[in-house]
């Protein structure tokens, strides 16, 4: 995957013509030792519990030059566990981003791709932490932004993304591990009535589409978002945007077909503030998520979190999120949940270049499905929680720098 996505950082920073230019790498080098007494999140006889030891390198380099600027992230991971039933698990993480700007015209590209193991990101994704598949994900986006005035602002946007998955071993009669890609566009206007508050006004539309050994989804979804930005100072900045969505879905299931339509609310707000010694942010989004589990879901989001600066090299954080998951796309064998997580850590700053940090994490799913369904085609999965204590071990490279 990493072949393709060199061609469009060869292309991007061909654009820009003979001139001063920069080029910037940078790294780090994470080792994390955690443990946790309920690795896949399940109940009874079934818990797991293992000590896992996570190594993860990512290098950093850039691009400047004139009008163009070019970013490229490279990292890998790998975890290991003390517990035998559990395998060694990969993770890659790469991405490029560009950008080239005239008087009146942006142009920008990003691509990405993403390795992991699928119960990582269950919680957003699945809701199945039991899985043992790997999770393949890629995307790319191309972006244009036209300045009219010095105060309105046109862009468009297309996003096409994919997620494949590996085999997974644990997996019950619904296969609820389902291949799937997503293709969305965007136009949006933007308009600044002052230096603090700035408007948004944008349409999109976007197809979804899964394919599983059982289910098969197609769904077409559109929307009108109206955004708000106002910056009080330096350190108080709040944003609103709330817009209104359709879902037009068809579902096959099993050889035979169901239709569904869905509209709701989109939603995207939060209230932050930044200080030298205290920041905090509090925040609620409602958005649309395609799932692996072949359904298109509705997720709502809440969040807050704070830290505090002791000494100049002591920082203590805490957060905590409430997630509400529910399908629209079908009302059969939905795999609607609830997540909570709360997480405490402290950081201290060795060096410039060294940091180490201890945190407590805690997480815990609630099932929202019908029992005699679920337990037929989703395995009967209980709700569960799970605690998990890691300890952080971090080295920032700060990298060369040329210039021409």
């Amino acid at each position: 995957m990493i072949k393709k996505l060199l061609p469009f950082a060869i292309i991007i920073s061909h654009v820009s013509s003979i001139q001063a230019a920069e080029w910037t790498l940078d790294g780090r080098i994470n080792q994390d030792m955690a443990y946790d007494d309920n690795v896949r999140m399940q109940s009874g006889a079934d818990k797991r519990s293992s000590f896992i030891y996570d190594f993860s390198p990512q290098l950093n380099a850039g691009y400047r030059s004139g009008a163009t600027q070019l970013t490229a992230n490279v990292g890998y991971g790998v975890e290991v566990y003390s517990n035998k039933l559990e395998t060694v698990r990969h993770k890659v993480n790469t991405s490029i981003a560009g950008n080239y700007q005239t008087q009146s015209v942006n142009y920008g590209l990003n691509v990405s791709y993403n390795l992991q193991p699928a119960r990582n990101v269950a919680a957003d994704d699945t809701g199945n932490f039991n899985s043992d598949a790997a999770r393949t994900s890629w995307s790319i986006s191309p972006t244009i932004a036209y300045t009219l005035t010095e105060q309105d602002t046109l862009n468009a946007s297309v996003q096409y993304g994919q997620s494949l998955y590996s085999k997974d071993d644990n997996a019950t009669i619904s296969d609820s591990l389902a291949d799937n890609d997503n293709i969305g566009f965007n136009l949006g206007w933007g308009h600044r009535w002052s230096e603090q508050y700035t408007a948004t006004l944008s349409g999109a539309v976007s197809f979804y589409k899964s394919d599983g050994d059982v289910r098969k989804t197609n769904n077409n979804s559109y929307s009108l978002t109206l955004g708000n930005r106002y910056q009080f100072n330096e350190r108080w900045n709040v944003y609103l945007d709330a817009g209104y969505r359709y879902t037009d879905s068809e579902n096959t299931i099993a050889g035979f077909a169901f239709n569904n339509t869905s509209q709701g609310f989109l939603i995207n707000t939060a209230l932050n503030y930044k200080g030298e010694v205290i920041s905090s942010g509090l925040s609620f989004n409602q958005s649309m998520n395609p799932g692996g589990n072949g359904e298109l879901n509705e997720q709502s989001r809440v969040a807050l979190n704070f830290s505090y600066r002791l000494t100049e090299t002591l920082t203590t954080q805490a957060s905590t999120q409430y997630q509400k998951t529910k399908s629209v796309s079908t009302f059969i064998a939905t795999n609607d949940r609830s997540n909570i997580t709360a997480n405490a850590a402290l950081n201290w700053k060795v060096s410039p270049f060294v940091f180490l940090n201890a945190s407590y994490s805690y997480r815990k799913q609630i099932a929202d499905r019908n029992e005699i369904l679920d337990q037929f085609v989703n395995g009967g999965v209980d709700n569960a929680d799970s605690n998990r204590i890691m300890l952080t071990l971090g080295y920032n490279w700060q990298g060369l720098s040329l210039s021409r």
